[in-house]
This record gives C-alpha cells, structure tokens and sequence, in this order.
C-alpha cells in the first residue's frame, strides 16, 4: 500500500513540478489543472482516507492552489455500501446485544451508503422510529496505517517543495490539520454531541428539523437519531408539486445560518444538498438538517467580526471591514492597515465586493474616488485566515450553491441584511447605531 501511495504522490508530484516551472501563465494554470485531476483519481483509488482528506483540503483554498481546490471540490465518496447482515455484525458487537433486544425492526438495506459508514431505518423496542448510522469496521486501524504513511509522503513533498506554490503553510502542517479532523469525524459520540447542540439551538426554530439523538443507542461507531424523512432539497419538482416555498426556505437558510455565524458560535460546515431535506408538511416547508460530523465553534469575536464583515460590506465602510477582519483574526500581526483599507475600498468601489443591499453611508471624497489601490502582493503579506474562517468560506460557497438553486436571485448578504441592525442590538450596540441605521434607510 505504501508503494501505491509513493507511486500516486509521484504522479501528481511530477505534474505538479511541472506547472511550478512553467513560464506562461495559462500553461502553468492548465498544468495544476491537471495535477488536480490526477490527484482526485489517485485519492480515489486510494480509498475511504484519501477520499475524506482529500475532501477536507477542498476546504481550505488558503492552502493550495484554486486549481486544485476546485478539482478536489469533485471528490465524492466513491465506496460502495457493505452488506446489511455486515451492519447487523457491527452493531451487535458495539451495542452488545442481539438486533432483535435491541429493535423491532431493522432494514437491512441501506437509506445511505458514504466512505465512512451507512445509514440503516430501525423501528426500537418502544415504537420510536429512528436512523442508525453504523460505521465501516475496522476504520480506525485503517486510518491509522493509511495516514502514517502519509506522514512520510508529507515529508517528502515538503523535502522538495513539490505542489504547493502560493500556499501559506507545508503539507505537513496541512496534514497535521486535516488528520485531526479526520479523527474527530470517526467518532460518532463526538457527532452525537455536535447534532445534540444543534437540536437544543434550533429547539424553539419550528421552520427548522434536527434529529433527536437516542444517547442510550449511541456509541463510537454507532450513532442512533430521530427518524426524519423528507424531501431531497435539491428535487425542486418534487418541493413545488408538494407545496413548498422554494423563496422562503433559500430566506429561512441563510438565516439559519447567520444564526450559526453570529448567535450561536457554531455551525455545520458542510450545508451541501446531501445533507439537506424538507418536511413539506410545514406550511411552505420546514429545513431538516443532516450530519453534524463536521461542525465548527467560532469565538466570541470571530461572531461579532462576521457581524460587522456583512454591516460594512452593506454600508460600503472599508473601515469598519479593517476593523471586523482584525476581530475574525485575518489580520497578521503588524498589519499596515492602512493599505488593507485601500484595498477593500477599491473592491467596494470597483464593484468586486458588494450586495445587492449595499448603499453607501457618504460620498466619497475626491481623493478616496482617486485613489490608486496597493497590488495583491502588497496586500496579502497582511492578511492570514484562520482555520475557523477557511470553514466559513466552505459553508457560504456550499449554502450559495444551494440558496441559488432554490431561488436564482438569492444572495446571502441580502436574505439576512434585514435580520443585522436586530443582532447587532442584542451584541450590544447603542442608539448611535440604531439611529444610523435609521437615517440610512430613510435616506435610500
């Protein structure tokens, strides 16, 4: 397996050394391109590990290149279900009991098969229906042996710089990253305890569904929920014909998601349609969340920097954004703040940043409207992104994806703007605030 792995590194390796060597510009694009291709094929071959750490560098656009971010973004678990009686085996040892002690019915088939395990519908001992999510045996030795070898492969790239132009950090420390999460994610006590914070959040939400876990039925390989059926999010036949309202439910996620970012200081990092459904028995439709496996917990700061990120980029105030992105921790220490402001005012100006619930607070002067804004280079040797705000990026690209699959028009800075100037009361903002912004919207 080693030998198949070096093998596969050196493949990608050698694609990749190319690209760093090329001169023109498109050549040296075209080059990671295909490095990222290869890379996505050996990752698969690979198997269950590759797959999942492959998916989690997706993640992180900090730490490679675009090319091979928007190449990874592809990877979908390619492993195939295991058989049902294989499930009974495993939850039987885990559980410590015979299937039939523990539930009255249990399907074999599979509702949902992914690389790290499956889903099976089970009916318990009292009548509850539920979904047990029973994981792969043996997973952890594998990723035990998979992933200390690639430490070595880590080593290596490392040794000659191999794959990752532009990156801030070494695969190394990518993959020192990465491994923790690839651990916390086996353990499904850990996911219990994540979709249990979730459910006591989004309690008094009745336009949002979280599965009730069932701890007694819980263990690290074993995770037991509420059964909660629904229709897919993305079958947008299915939600119109069963009346739901498609505006309503992209308005109602992005700000359940300004929830997570801003109230809460915690959130599901991975909001792509899989993981997604709709009780359509709620009038225009109630959002069920799935999987908590990856969730993120943000500091107090980072939630109020979110918060003023979205007033400033409404107000058009490079300032303010300055002064949120110092909050978020996206400003190295020492940072020349001053051309970082330049920076964001340019984009304001020019139209790169903006919503479409952006108005500008004043005019601006004419030196500012003059104004020649600092290079990329000079900007970016100021600003970091700390891992909290890599799955920020992550959760936004996935929820825009799946808001303008619901609605074209949507936009999440717009969907929650209205919701703001109430947040930022509660966060403890004065009446200077609130009478600004109630000058802004006269004034509009």
């Amino acid at each position: 397996r080693m030998m198949a792995l070096m093998a596969g590194a050196a493949r990608v390796g050698f694609v990749a050394l190319r690209a760093r060597l090329a001169k023109d510009e498109t050549k040296k694009k075209a080059l990671h391109t295909r490095a990222g291709k290869r890379a996505v094929k050996e990752l698969i071959r690979l198997g269950p590990t590759y797959v999942k750490l492959g998916q989690i560098i997706s993640c992180r656009p900090d730490l490679v290149r675009d090319e091979y971010v928007e190449e990874l973004k592809s990877l979908q678990d390619a492993v195939p279900s295991f058989s049902g009686k294989r499930a009974v085996k495993i939850l039987e040892e885990e559980l410590g009991k015979p299937v039939n002690e523990l539930f009255s019915e249990f399907s074999e088939k599979p509702l949902a098969a992914a690389s790290l395990g499956q889903v099976h519908k089970a009916v318990t001992l009292d009548g509850r229906v539920v979904a047990i999510k029973v994981q792969r045996d043996k997973l952890k030795e594998m990723y035990d042996l998979d992933l200390a070898q690639f430490d070595k492969v880590a080593a290596i790239l490392d040794k000659f710089n191999i794959g990752i132009e532009g990156a801030q950090k070494g695969w190394t420390d990518i993959f020192k990253e990465a491994k923790g999460i690839l651990y916390r994610e086996i353990d499904y006590k850990a996911e219990a305890e994540n979709t249990q914070r979730f459910y006591k959040n989004f309690e008094n939400f009745p336009w949002i569904k979280v599965p009730a876990v069932l701890p007694e039925l819980t263990n690290t390989h074993v995770l037991t929920m509420e059964y909660c059926p629904g229709t897919k999010i993305s079958d947008l036949v299915a939600l119109k014909k069963e009346g739901a309202d498609l505006e309503m439910l992209s308005r109602n996620l992005a700000q359940a998601y300004l929830m997570q970012f801003c109230t809460m200081g915690f959130f599901n990092t991975d909001p792509h349609p899989g993981n997604l459904a709709v009780d359509t028995t709620y009038p225009g439709g109630r959002l069920i969340f799935y999987d908590f496996g990856q969730a993120c917990e943000l500091s107090d700061s980072q939630c109020d920097g979110i918060l003023q990120v979205i007033q400033s980029i409404v107000d058009f105030d490079a300032k303010a954004c300055v002064e949120a992105m110092d909050k978020l921790g996206a400003l190295k220490e020492g940072a020349d703040r001053s051309v970082v402001e330049r920076t964001i005012e340019n984009n304001f100006k020019t139209g790169k940043v903006k919503s479409k619930a952006s108005r500008r607070k004043r005019a601006l002067t004419e030196e500012e409207e003059n104004m020649k804004p600092p290079s990329q280079a000079e900007t970016m040797k100021y600003l970091q992104l700390p891992p909290a705000l890599a799955f920020v990026a992550r959760a936004l690209t996935q929820l825009s994806g799946v808001g303008v699959m619901l609605d074209p028009e949507w936009e999440f800075i717009e969907s929650v703007a209205p919701k703001v100037p109430e947040l930022q009361m509660q966060r403890g903002k004065g009446l200077d605030y609130l009478a600004g912004q109630f000058f802004k919207s006269w004034t509009r």
